[in-house]
């Protein structure tokens, strides 16, 4: 051990290594820069890689199909219009096979199978019915109409009245030698109270007489009336009379059926009840005052799956096609070849082929400033003339005005988005100014921009909508100044907090120390901190923007059909989400999908946004660079 009084002697020591050269130690990974970082984090959360992909999908979708497809957006066809979606294979399974339900259709009595018990719905090819669908059932009624069958019908009498009194429509013959009787089935008396007396009068008229009593009934049931034991004569042709009588207005009679019987028939020789029954008149020339109504009567209804997509593109008869369309269509048709009609010289018929597949007739001819106009009575295959080979898919259906839903919606799509990203960018840079000028030099100058902000934004929306509709009237720019009045309020607050945040760092001290100017220090050492948060509030502003222009354009303020806007020298359709939105909602029971599928795209659009800003979020902290 060495003695710590000894000095240490150089000699004591040697170098290690001296004759060697030492390197630093070389890297084996390359440098990442903040981009590159960023974009490693964002992909590292799968579900917001998902719907960023679902995202472009979309924005991809509302620049292509527009340009690519040939279905019609533009033109009003009113033979397509609400035409159910109709999808291919899934169709074999049922699924969007183009058929609609139909519910609550008024049934043809004369159309009822006496095997099945079925009728068919009125006005309504069968060969569109899926017969295997088809349900008959019946649902109560009180119109006086043909098709409602049974059910009673009810003499009332009016206050402070005490008899009323009914006439046949038709007139009834009567005659002593066929033993002619009349048979009247009264349901029921209605008595307000026991004692209450109510009676059925029922006349007849003799000749060119007055009106003769022939019967009187008091009870319910099935009353029969010999005529002839009151009237004086052989035979009658009259009309029947039957008049209520009761010491109570509120009192009432119930009457089911009036019929005639004679000895040459088995059955009746007139039969009134349901219908016929509630076609009886009110006597308004015997001085009593009541009401004849109908009750319990039965509609016979029908339901059933109707094959709209061959309805809409089958043969179409007795359309008038003016001449010059006409002769366009044989022009551009080689296939149409003039085939004689035996059965109508006037007309005649084209080969398999052509849209048009007959001519009835040519119509008279008006001549207008020394021009002869004139038109033909044709038969067309409607697939043909569209420019269809075979039967369309509309896949998401069509709209009221015969466009394809599909189209539309992905128009206006693009409408919405470019709307968003407009009004966003416009929003985005001016919340980012503003706010970095309240929250980077605070004080006086916070104070006064935050008043202004606070005044902008407590004007209710409902005002702001209003005063710009009325001033500038609805449309494009309206509905972007009406975004962007408070649309920023959000983004500078955000931008404002941040920079409280971030501003009295030490490298921001440090940085100030060394002499750094005012606009160093907010996009060199501020900003780029505070960035996340930011691009996180301001991807969602694009969403909140459609979503806000989607609730105008329902509420018939913004943009609609016949609309149009240019951007960057590009004419765009005015329809969007929120116009859509508002076509469908008043057929939102019979023609959901109208409502369902634009609903389903802004709604997919939400959410994508959101977790595509919070991916954004995550990928430009610098708090988390490097971390995995």
């Amino acid at each position: 051990m060495i003695d710590k009084k000894e000095r240490l002697d150089s000699s004591m020591f040697e170098f290690v290594q001296a004759e060697k050269k030492i390197f630093d130690k070389k890297f084996e990974t390359k440098p990442i820069g903040y981009f590159k970082d960023a974009m490693i984090r964002f992909s590292k959360n799968r579900t917001n890689v998902v719907a960023t992909i679902i995202l472009f999908i979309i924005i991809g979708l509302s620049v292509f199909v527009p340009i690519f497809s040939n279905k019609n957006a533009e033109v009003l066809e009113e033979q397509l219009a609400y035409l159910p979606p109709r999808v291919p294979v899934l169709e074999n399974w049922g699924i969007f096979d183009g058929t609609i339900e139909r519910r609550d259709q008024q049934v043809d009595l004369s159309t009822i199978n006496p095997e099945t018990g079925l009728g068919l719905p009125l006005g309504i090819d069968e060969s569109l019915i899926e017969m295997d669908t088809l349900e008959n059932y019946f649902v109560g009624c009180t119109d006086k109409i043909a098709v409602c069958q049974n059910g009673e019908n009810v003499i009332n009498l009016d206050n402070n009245s005490e008899h009323v009194a009914i006439l046949s429509v038709d007139y009834v013959t009567l005659m002593n030698a066929n033993e002619s009787v009349i048979k009247i089935d009264l349901d029921s008396f209605y008595r307000e109270n026991a004692d209450d007396t109510a009676s059925i009068n029922v006349y007849a008229v003799a000749g060119f007489g007055p009106y003769v009593l022939i019967g009187t009934i008091t009870e319910p049931g099935v009353t029969t009336i010999d005529p002839f034991e009151t009237m004086a004569v052989a035979f009658t042709y009259t009309r029947l009379k039957i008049e209520f009588v009761s010491d109570n207005p509120n009192n009432a009679a119930v009457l089911k059926s009036v019929e005639v019987y004679d000895k040459t028939s088995e059955d009746p020789v007139y039969s009134a009840s349901g219908y016929m029954l509630s076609q009886y008149t009110i006597d308004a020339t015997d001085g009593g005052a009541g009401s004849y109504v109908r009750q319990n009567g039965q509609l016979l209804l029908a339901s059933y799956r109707y094959r709209a997509y061959e309805a809409a593109f089958g043969i179409k008869t007795e359309l008038a096609f003016p001449s010059a369309e006409y002769e366009a269509i044989i022009a551009a048709n080689p296939d149409c070849v003039k085939i004689a009609n035996p059965d109508n010289p006037a007309g005649w018929y084209f080969a398999d082929g052509c849209p048009i597949t007959e001519v009835i007739k040519k119509n008279e001819s008006v001549w207008v400033a020394g021009v002869e106009y004139y038109s033909y009575q044709v038969t067309i295959d409607y697939a043909l003339y569209r420019g269809y080979d075979s039967m369309p898919y509309f896949i998401f259906g069509t709209s009221a005005a015969g466009k394809d839903l599909f189209k539309l919606v992905w128009i206006a799509t693009r409408t919405s988005l470019l709307i968003g990203l407009i009004v966003a960018a416009i929003n985005i840079s001016v919340g980012i100014v503003y706010g970095a000028i309240e929250g980077y030099y605070g004080g006086k100058v916070d104070i006064i921009m935050e008043r202004f902000t606070e005044i902008v934004g407590r004007i209710p929306w409902l005002v702001t909508l209003s005063i710009a509709v009325s001033l500038l009237g609805p449309g494009i720019h309206t509905l972007i100044i009406i975004l962007i009045i408070s649309g920023w309020i959000g983004v500078a607050g955000i931008t404002r907090t941040q920079f409280y945040r971030y501003k009295g760092r030490e490298y921001v001290l440090a940085s100030r120390t060394l002499g750094a100017k005012d606009g160093r220090l907010i996009f060199r050492h501020i900003l780029p901190n505070a960035i996340g948060t930011i691009i996180t509030t301001s991807i969602l502003t694009i969403p909140y923007v459609i979503f806000s222009e989607s609730t105008i354009s329902y509420l018939g303020f913004g943009i609609g059909h016949g609309s149009e806007f240019r951007i960057f020298g590009v004419t765009l359709s005015g329809v969007s989400l929120g116009v859509l939105l508002s076509d469908g909602r008043n057929q939102l029971m019979n023609n959901p999908y109208l409502t369902m599928f634009p609903a389903v795209i802004i709604s997919i659009l939400m959410i994508t946004f959101n977790m595509f800003g919070n991916a954004l979020r995550d990928a430009f902290n610098p708090a988390l660079r490097g971390s995995e």
